[in-house]
């Protein structure tokens, strides 16, 4: 009992620990975004008065605008694309029967033990092949085609694990699989669904390397890309517009979590049970 009792003890104190030291930065982040180069270089840790508003002008009219707007469309179409072909993979996979479906789930499951960075050679000259270099296709379709065998295994294992007297009852009323799909397996898994979404916008709105590869046209870039390309070079603004630019970069991000917060953690309950 003492053991536990102390397990628990330090398991707490390491995990606040942690929280600390995130909060810790993100609390910096929004102090620095409001300080001048003086009061930077003087206090840079504490909040300082009055705050210059003018590093978020700054930092929206120096290309913020555009990379945050170019972000919104590639994640909302990579996570759309993703989630529907996610969707229609793992029903198939769950409740289809036909030859060789164990091999290619098997080979579904094989996608998991490499990582993107492997592929990222072959990924760029199929690309350069295909002339989509500079275009909003050259991020979609490797995010939509690509990425989504995490998806694809949860959501199969979710839709094993749905009663199937349910399925059962809307056969025998003459239901064939668009309606068992749509009208059964969708409303009962809506929660694991908002989760694999809200998990992949995340990835796609802080994805770099792949859009730092294949968009090189300024007007194409997205806001990770972006807030790289505002903070380097000999005419990189001061560090509070850099900040303030990461602040700004990070307010959609806030606000999907907090409206889909229940949705996110009913979601991760459900198929950690499922699992």
């Amino acid at each position: 009992m003492r053991t536990s009792r102390s397990f628990t003890f330090i398991s707490h104190v390491l995990l606040l620990t942690l929280i600390g030291i995130a909060l810790f930065q993100v609390a910096l982040l929004f102090i620095m975004s409001g300080k001048s180069p003086s009061d930077i270089a003087t206090n840079p840790m504490l909040p300082s008065l009055p705050i210059e508003w003018e590093n978020y002008v700054t930092a929206w009219n120096l290309g913020i605008r555009s990379y945050l707007g170019n972000s919104i469309v590639l994640s909302v179409t990579i996570v759309a694309g993703d989630i529907l072909l996610s969707v229609v993979t793992a029903y198939v996979f769950a409740r289809y029967r036909f030859p060789g479906k164990a091999l290619l789930f098997g080979m579904v499951l094989a996608l998991m033990m490499g990582t993107g960075i492997l592929t990222l050679v072959p990924r760029y000259l199929l690309i350069r092949d295909l002339r989509l270099l500079d275009t909003f296709w050259a991020v979609i379709l490797p995010s939509v085609l690509g990425s989504n065998a995490f998806q694809i295994i949860v959501l199969r294992t979710f839709f094993q694990n749905l009663p199937e007297e349910l399925f059962e009852a809307a056969r025998i009323d003459g239901a064939g699989h668009r309606v068992l799909l749509w009208r059964i397996t969708l409303p009962l898994s809506t929660a694991i669904i908002s989760s694999m979404a809200i998990l992949r916008f995340n990835a796609a709105w802080n994805d770099l390397i792949w859009p730092l590869l294949v968009l090189h046209r300024d007007d194409l870039r997205p806001i990770s890309v972006g807030l790289v390309m505002l903070s380097s070079g000999a005419g990189a603004p001061e560090i509070g517009v850099q900040m303030a630019g990461s602040v700004i970069a990070s307010i959609p991000m806030i606000v999907i979590f907090i409206v889909g917060m229940r949705s996110f953690i009913d979601g991760l309950s459900v198929g950690a049970i499922k699992l």
